[in-house]
């Protein structure tokens, strides 16, 4: 009997050894289960190229070498039967491009020579439909600096503040039996940007005339402040400028760029906010003065006077005074030429 138990001891230890060993498994891979199931870590997401594996953003391409050898040539153009460079001094002039900087920021402490832009208007009580009431009758007489008098309070200001987006507008006129504009009415847009004149079906359509006035925040070191006002007036069709019209700048030539030309009107026919047809322009440069120019457009595109130089530019409109001297354009960029702050 004690010979049995001495040889059941040995198996017994066996038995034992080999359930821990199973335990200890069953621990580890019950282990391995858990951290195969963890959810990963955020991660910042960055584009890459598919060759290089390195960021795409900053990376020249050629065509960007292009443009700043373009941009950083000197503006000559060697003459083709002298050999000799003449001075190209008359660049056609960009007018203000479209922004949306102004409307996004000003509410966020943004100040004007040191103070809150909207200050003065705490102590009115006017509601926005008693504003453009009171604009709108200005308008309505002619009387153009009431007009802008008012579109220059800060409670006028504040009113376009609160609009946050292209495509929502404070309206006051006539409606259709739908509620939508029709008929003569007004429009505050964000941006200080106004429009009196006629609608159809909610939209500005017939004749009417747009403003925007610019405003500049003490934090904005960039913009050029010669502009104090863009404004259409003429024919539209589909919510844009469509027939014959006008585009107009107010500027303070105290505060322009040095050595730069500025477009002050374009009289003639627009196609969807784009220039097309005869058109008519005058330019003002730093020392206030007026030059007029012709030239032909066709749905945004100048028609050239002359064939393309070695610089990429052509002349696109003529001195009035002169035939012989022309506001020049380079290539590339002879296209969408029109009312840009209008277009989408």
């Amino acid at each position: 009997m004690e010979d049995k138990k001495r040889d059941l001891i040995p198996i017994a230890a066996i038995a034992i050894f080999l359930v821990i060993i199973i335990i200890l498994c069953a621990v580890r891979l019950k282990s391995r289960g858990k951290e195969g199931t963890q959810e990963p870590s955020p991660v910042e997401s960055v584009e890459m190229t598919e060759s290089a594996g390195v960021e795409t953003q900053g990376q020249e391409t050629e065509e960007d070498r292009e443009e700043k050898e373009e941009e950083t040539a000197s503006s000559t153009v060697a003459d083709g039967e002298t050999g000799e460079e003449s001075t190209l001094e008359n660049e056609l002039p960009h007018g203000k491009e479209k922004t949306t900087a102004s409307r996004k920021d000003a509410a966020a402490g943004r100040t004007i020579s040191g103070n809150d832009p909207f200050a003065a208007a705490e102590g009115v009580n006017k509601t926005n439909e008693e504003m453009l009431m009171e604009m709108s009758g200005y308008w309505e007489q002619g009387n153009q600096e009431a007009v802008d008098d008012l579109a220059n309070l800060a409670w006028y200001r504040k009113m376009s503040d609160s609009i946050k987006d292209d495509n929502t507008f404070y309206y006051y006129g006539e409606r259709n039996a739908a509620g939508q504009p029709e008929g003569t009415g007004i429009a505050c847009y964000a941006d200080n940007a106004y429009y009196y004149g006629e609608w159809v079906n909610g939209k500005r359509e017939g004749s009417g005339k747009w403003m925007h006035y610019y405003v500049y925040y003490d934090d904005d070191v960039t913009s050029d402040r010669a502009y104090s006002l863009h404004m259409y007036a003429g024919d539209w069709a589909d919510d844009m400028p469509n027939g014959e019209g006008q585009e107009h700048y107010d500027l303070d030539m105290s505060k322009a760029t040095k050595n730069d030309r500025y477009l002050q009107n374009v009289i003639g026919t627009f196609q969807d906010g784009l220039y097309s047809g005869e058109m008519y322009l005058t330019t003002l440069d730093p020392a206030g003065r007026q030059e007029e120019w012709n030239g032909i457009a066709e749905e945004g595109i100048w028609s050239p006077y002359g064939a393309a130089t070695n610089k990429k530019e052509v002349p696109v409109c003529r001195d009035v005074a002169n035939d012989d001297n022309y506001l020049w354009l380079m290539v590339k960029n002879n296209k969408e030429r029109g009312i840009e702050e209008l277009m989408p």
